[in-house]
């Protein structure tokens, strides 16, 4: 399953996930493709939604179904002030959520003991960022990682950020899509 977070179609951000999403193809695999903007997401996760713990809308629907199938995610995005774009941060409010990535089970009246319902599975996170400074994504590496992958049982987490994007000419941007050939061929 490859979730794309960019507004616009001509984006670098489109292009590392065609490029990404061909690989799989080519390597054999089924990828579900998704342009949150362009599929017109919601990220706004309402109370009532919370209180059913499921939302009636397609998308959630074909979402859910696809990320329980899935044998890996790829997020792919821009560095936005230090962050995903907020639609990201919806959807992963709105499908990240207990009864699909995780449960907790136990009696009642007793605590209750988290279950991570997306084991074994793998992810892989695609971040554009103006930065030049490497150290500046190691706190988002770390809030995928250790506080959503983790959360939801996926261990096996390739994170991987370009810098300088802006500056970046065609060459080096060919260059980028090149090393994501074979960071993808290895990745499934």
């Amino acid at each position: 399953m490859l979730v794309l977070s960019h507004p616009d179609p001509g984006s670098f951000n489109h292009a590392i996930a065609a490029r990404i999403a061909s690989v799989l193809v080519d390597d054999g695999h089924h990828v579900d493709s998704h342009d949150l903007y362009a599929e017109h997401f919601q990220p706004v996760l309402e109370n009532d939604e919370i209180q059913r713990r499921f939302s009636f809308d397609d998308g959630f629907v074909r979402y859910s179904r696809e990320l329980s199938d899935a044998h890996g995610v790829i997020f792919v995005y821009p560095d936005w002030w230090g962050m995903p774009p907020a639609i990201l941060k919806g959807w992963i409010d709105r499908i990240i959520r207990p009864g699909l990535a995780y449960e907790f089970e136990g009696p009642d009246f007793v605590e209750k003991v988290k279950k991570p319902l997306l084991t074994g599975k793998k992810a892989m996170i695609v971040s554009t960022t103006n930065e030049t400074n490497p150290l500046s994504q190691e706190a988002m590496s770390a809030i995928w990682r250790e506080r959503i992958l983790a959360y939801v049982g996926i261990d096996d987490v390739c994170f991987k950020v370009f810098y300088g994007v802006r500056a970046a000419g065609g060459k080096q941007r060919r260059t980028w899509l090149g090393e994501l050939e074979h960071l993808a061929h290895r990745w499934l």
